[in-house]
């Protein structure tokens, strides 16, 4: 059956449309038409029975077909400034603006819509549809949003287990080659909380202090498991996963030496999207790591005995990146900065311990320049990698 209103408004969408549009971009753009249509289609006579499914079928006619073909431009690279602020104003395709832009705090993905890949992927268990419908891989990290419309995934706070909190996550998981990965995610609608921002990183989830990481080729497919509660079976979606943007690598096999610290910055990672440093302590021959803790002087480790090093990353002109996620403490770990805004001629990495730490203001949220913490930079540990 046609939806009338369905095609009245991807007429209205065509007419965002510059004049002139390559073939492939036409056939992005038909593939999408196609898309919608079969969403549509695909929801249950007993979903449009019911007030609430009304109401969600409702606002999905209206505004689904603007929010995919806008995802669509994005991806596709075609929307000018005017067309970007008229379909920031269509109510999901704005939500999926603040998914990866305003709203998001991390530098990186603030500025992610050049490399969005859409892979429009949804899975219905009962009264639930569960969507992927865009992703971004840069080479050190997955970036997805994962929406289930009409549904709340966080648990209502202080509610017994019941069906106050049915559809909301029991348990999430992200496999490689069938081994689990480091993930996290942070809801990004508010009080809805039907979307969330998931992360995932480069290294395998282990429960000990020595991570290990994958080194990911430019095209794979990963597994996201999702599991809610009440409902028995989980969603499971297979994604093909395609790095997205440039990508400059910085190795070095140099150690540097002091107080019995054996520190080699093994590889700098540059994207747009993030700047990642890979730190490894080394031993000597023969030298077990308990031998090596042993040795080092206890200015230099945290409360969990690791090495309590933590790290700056400038360029030639003196810019220093603010580092995104927590700041690990291990063996061998990442830490991932903001993106530089041009590639630099050389990148330091500066070691240095806090002595005292700085407090945020009251209400601060993300990242903050942090003028009050006290560093005591190691200088013979730090480390300059040319950009060739």
């Amino acid at each position: 059956m046609v939806n009338t209103k369905l095609e009245e408004q991807l007429k209205n969408c065509q007419s965002l449309l510059p004049d002139q549009l390559s073939d492939i971009a036409r056939s992005k753009l038909n593939e999408t038409y196609q898309i919608i249509r079969e969403t549509d289609n695909s929801i249950s006579p007993v979903q449009r029975k019911i007030d609430v499914s009304r109401t969600f079928n409702k606002w999905w006619v209206s505004t689904a077909a603007a929010a995919i073909l806008g995802v669509t431009l994005l991806v596709s690279g075609f929307v000018s400034p005017a067309i970007a602020d008229a379909l920031k104003q269509i109510p999901v395709l704005g939500q999926i603006y603040s998914l990866w832009g305003e709203k998001n705090l991390d530098p990186g993905v603030q500025q992610a819509e050049d490399f969005i890949t859409n892979v429009n992927q949804s899975v219905t268990h009962g009264d639930v549809t569960m969507n992927i419908p865009t992703l971004l891989f840069d080479g050190t990290r997955i970036l997805m949003n994962l929406t289930t419309p009409g549904n709340r995934l966080a648990s209502e706070p202080n509610s017994p287990p019941s069906d106050a909190n049915k559809g909301a996550v029991d348990k999430f998981e992200v496999l490689y080659k069938g081994q689990p990965l480091l993930w996290s995610y942070e809801h990004m609608d508010g009080e809805t909380a039907s979307s969330i921002m998931v992360q995932v990183l480069n290294t395998y989830y282990e429960p000990s202090t020595t991570t290990q990481t994958v080194q990911f080729p430019d095209q794979f497919d990963l597994t996201v498991n999702v599991s809610l509660k009440g409902y028995d079976v989980p969603f499971e979606f297979v994604l093909p996963v395609t790095k997205s943007t440039p990508f400059t690598t910085l190795t070095s096999e140099e150690t540097k030496h002091h107080d019995n610290i054996n520190l080699q910055i093994s590889k700098v990672e540059i994207t747009p999207i993030t700047t990642q440093v890979s730190v490894e302590y080394k031993t000597k021959p023969g030298q077990s790591v308990e031998e090596m803790l042993t040795s080092i002087p206890s200015k230099y480790k945290g409360a969990n005995g690791g090495i309590a090093l933590q790290f700056d990353i400038v360029d030639e002109r003196g810019v220093q990146l603010k580092p995104v996620g927590a700041h690990p403490l291990s063996e061998s770990y990442n830490i991932r900065f903001e993106p530089f805004k041009t590639i630099p001629s050389t990148v330091t990495i500066k070691p240095y311990l806090v002595v005292s730490e700085g407090q945020a203001p009251a209400g601060t949220k993300g990242l903050w320049e942090d003028n009050n913490m006290v560093k005591e930079y190691i200088p013979e540990l730090e480390t300059v990698l040319s950009v060739q």
